[in-house]
């Protein structure tokens, strides 16, 4: 471009003057210089649900968005660091032609050819790869995948593999399989998990969906069922999980403050005569909140190694793909008001709200903390629960009647206590209206 731009000088200025003829060259030479830039810029499609993580978002939490052991997709393909698993990419491919013999790979490719297109739309940038280099990252990650989910639903057709046979690889690459940048669409998994003959003598495992909610089960309610998920909605493995963990209908948000946000604690809530219930009656939905007749009811949540890194990741998805309908980013605006301290994760631990897998209220506190950081935070999904919680903890005979409670009523001798000191009080007051009318 430099040297173009010197022929637009060279070109454009003689004597100090240019001439339309002139002015017009120079104007083309310079259009098709920006326009070799723009080549490899594609806009957005329809498509797009696969997104680099913001360096805003990705600084409060680094390792939080960063595969550790395997890359899946292109935007980690020339991470050093991971070329490791390529020899496990490869002999997973191996062991899935060897399970269906009647798979051709020369059909796996050309399948794969032929939704090229599609899937290089659903990354939100230029895909540095040729068609066969595409087709090749397609083919080894998509069964590295699905082999990886079979083994770990069905533990008999493992055999001898380095990944199960050691305690924490598996673990590790369950992590990195709920990255954002480390996705492929959902649709390619799908084309490659179909290939295998309808008559699968001997398998024991289901469809693509339910055995990685399966899998996934520490992270995900359990029983969530196919039923209750729009298939043909979820864009790849993250998206997925994500479904199963948001109310089942489309819910708007109220018109409301979108930053509005409960202004108390767990602590001060408890202080108010708030008590806590593991649990929504009625929904098995994990955002699922309710507060009636002074009870908080909440959701069981388990904070272990993964949560962290899970939370962190379907909320930077939302922040591209869901941001009217960001509602795992609402609970986790929600969870960073609530705890504040490791005295409020303790008391929501007690209450089995959190089960705690850190083994410290300290780890637990800091893990939902900042889980908001950075991001848009819309907290009107929960706008109507806020307002109630406000009402409540406004009225002054609620912290005076849990203040008593508290003070007079905490044991069976405080009771005992304060029904002696009531009785004699009682009896002081007779015996001076008694001694006012004897005189």
């Amino acid at each position: 471009m430099v040297e173009n731009m010197k022929t637009v000088e060279d070109i454009g200025t003689i004597n100090g003057e240019k001439n339309e003829l002139e002015y017009s060259v120079s104007i083309q030479i310079l259009a098709d210089s920006i326009r070799e830039k723009l080549n490899p810029l594609l806009p957005l499609s329809s498509e797009t649900c696969i997104y680099r993580v913001p360096e805003v978002i990705r600084r409060v939490s680094e390792a939080a968005y960063t595969p550790k052991l395997v890359s899946l997709g292109p935007f980690h393909r020339d991470n050093g660091s991971l070329g490791k698993m390529n020899v496990h990419k490869q002999m997973y491919l191996k062991t899935y032609l060897d399970w269906y013999p009647e798979i051709k790979l020369e059909s796996c490719l050309e399948a794969l050819r032929g939704i090229e297109g599609r899937a290089r739309q659903c990354y939100a940038e230029f895909i540095n790869l040729n068609s066969l280099q595409f087709v090749e990252m397609m083919l080894l990650d998509g069964f590295f995948i699905i082999v990886f989910l079979i083994k770990f639903y069905s533990p008999e057709r493992r055999g001898s593999d380095p990944i199960f046979d050691t305690m924490w690889m598996s673990w590790v690459i369950e992590h990195d399989m709920i990255l954002l940048e480390n996705q492929l669409p959902i649709f390619v998994l799908e084309h490659l998990f179909n290939l295998a003959p309808n008559s699968k003598q001997g398998d024991t495992y289901p469809d693509l969906f339910d055995m990685t909610i399966q899998v996934f089960e520490g992270l995900v309610e359990k029983t969530t069922t196919p039923d209750t998920i729009d298939r043909s909605k979820v864009t790849h493995i993250l998206d997925l999980l994500r479904a199963c963990c948001i109310p089942l209908f489309t819910v708007e948000s109220p018109q409301v403050d979108r930053m509005s946000k409960v202004r108390y604690s767990v602590t001060e809530l408890h202080d108010a005569g708030i008590k806590f219930k593991a649990g929504v009656s009625g929904s098995k939905c994990l955002l699922d909140v309710k507060f009636v007749g002074g009870i908080l009811e909440i959701q069981p949540l388990c904070i272990e190694d993964r949560t962290e890194p899970f939370f962190r990741n379907l909320i930077a998805l939302e922040q591209f793909h869901y941001p009217n309908h960001a509602y795992v980013t609402s609970y986790a605006v929600f969870l960073d008001n609530l705890i504040n301290t490791p005295k409020d994760a303790g008391l929501l631990i007690h209450h089995d709200i959190i089960e705690n897998c850190l083994g410290d209220h300290k780890e637990v506190s800091r893990s939902i903390k900042n889980l908001s950081k950075a991001v848009l935070a819309d907290g009107s999904y929960f706008s109507k629960d806020y307002a109630k919680l406000e009402t409540y903890c406004k009225r002054r005979r609620h912290k005076w009647m849990t203040s008593l409670r508290r003070t007079y009523f905490h044991s069976p001798w405080a009771i005992i206590s304060f029904i002696a000191a009531a009785f004699l009080i009682i009896l002081t007051l007779i015996q001076a209206i008694c001694s006012i009318i004897v005189l």
